[in-house]
């Protein structure tokens, strides 16, 4: 990269590589600690971009980020509706990849402030941007842990996923939604099995899977030896649930790959140029980047993988995580009167896409 543009109003060093000058900047005070810009260059090749930034200072009080689904993981719907729903959201973008073609929930590890942990894989997916018990943001790895009391070595290995994992047992909750039947085992031809739990008792155990309803306490969904063990278990028996995340995050949202670590890029595939969601730490400054770029026409083509992971080092991001792109890449933001909240990028399907799931930027001033 030849140059840069530097953009001083929060101290944020925003690399444009310019083999010809950028154009069209723009940027305005979301909330306090919250700024939005965005700004039009041509990268390496002659390639036109164009890219948005939050830039969120969380020491600044009254803001956090958050991370916030639907009422349920399979519904879906567009950015600026989830963070509209929200009082105290002024900003955001899209989140997690996500079961497009089938149930329509997230992939990964999702945790809310005030929900708690909604979904997450034992292993796979658990790259993550968090904020620790101890309240600083850092991208990382997450590890869920689940386990039935009465049964220590039994394989829990996930909560709500789209998928339930072979030979194991994967926890439903009503969180979830309707019951999906074998949706979630992904149509193979496995033994399955089924054990529904409410109040610490097991109500029904069966070889087939509900569909099309909701369920209270919850579901047990075994797979190959995940259901020859919960076959065992009989009705009105107890049964003891627990799950969890190793560290315990306050927050917690996760992406496809870690993209930048100590401020070097360790993004390992690359794919061909599209529109890209990323979240970042810069530790000089404290502040969290939420960026988006556009893709996908004719004044900005997007990104591969590698050289999105390097702009966002250029931004002077230490740690960045990639979160889902494509048509999903939307960024939502207030406007500077504060009269409303809306789309502040294009998206490449010329509509938001319908997703499950968005990282806030939340503002809460306190009297």
């Amino acid at each position: 990269m030849s140059c840069l543009l530097v953009l001083t109003t929060m101290g944020l060093a925003a690399a444009a590589p310019t083999e010809a000058a950028t154009t069209e900047s723009r940027s305005w005070r979301v909330a306090p600690g919250v700024t939005y810009r965005q700004w039009h260059f041509t990268s390496r090749g002659g390639v036109p971009q164009r890219v948005h930034v939050l830039e969120v200072n969380p020491a600044r009080r009254g803001v956090s980020l958050n991370y916030r689904t639907n009422a349920v993981l399979q519904q879906r719907a567009r950015t600026r509706q989830i963070v509209a729903a929200h009082r105290r959201a002024v900003a955001g973008t899209n989140a997690s990849y996500f079961d497009i073609s089938d149930t329509g929930a997230p992939d990964g590890i999702g945790r809310g402030r005030q929900r708690g942990l909604l979904h997450a894989p034992a292993t796979g997916w658990n790259n993550a941007f968090y904020q620790a018990a101890g309240g600083g943001y850092h991208v990382g790895t997450l590890t869920f842990r689940g386990r039935i009391a009465q049964h220590p070595t039994w394989p829990v290995t996930g909560l709500n996923l789209p998928h339930a994992r072979s030979n194991a047992i994967t926890i439903y909750t009503p969180v979830w939604g309707d019951a999906s039947g074998r949706a979630v085992v992904d149509r193979r031809r496995t033994p399955v099995r089924e054990v529904h739990v409410r109040g610490g008792v097991v109500r029904q155990n069966t070889h087939t899977l509900r569909k099309g309803h909701r369920f209270r306490g919850s579901l047990l969904i075994g797979l190959g030896r995940g259901a020859r063990l919960l076959r065992t278990l009989g009705v009105g028996s107890r049964i003891g649930l627990s799950w969890g995340l190793d560290p315990k995050p306050r927050m917690a949202v996760t992406g496809s790959q870690v993209l930048v670590r100590g401020g070097r890029v360790v993004a390992t595939s690359d794919h061909e140029r599209a529109p890209r969601t990323a979240v970042g730490i810069d530790r000089s400054t404290g502040h969290v980047l939420l960026v988006a770029l556009d893709g996908r026409e004719e004044r900005a083509k997007g990104m591969g993988v590698i050289r999105w992971a390097r702009f966002l080092a250029s931004l002077g991001i230490d740690d960045a995580v990639n979160l889902d792109g494509g048509g999903s890449s939307t960024m939502v933001a207030r406007s500077a009167d504060g009269s409303r909240t809306g789309v502040v990028n294009r998206p490449s399907l010329g509509h938001q896409r319908r997703v499950p799931d968005a990282l806030t930027v939340d503002y809460a001033p306190r009297g």
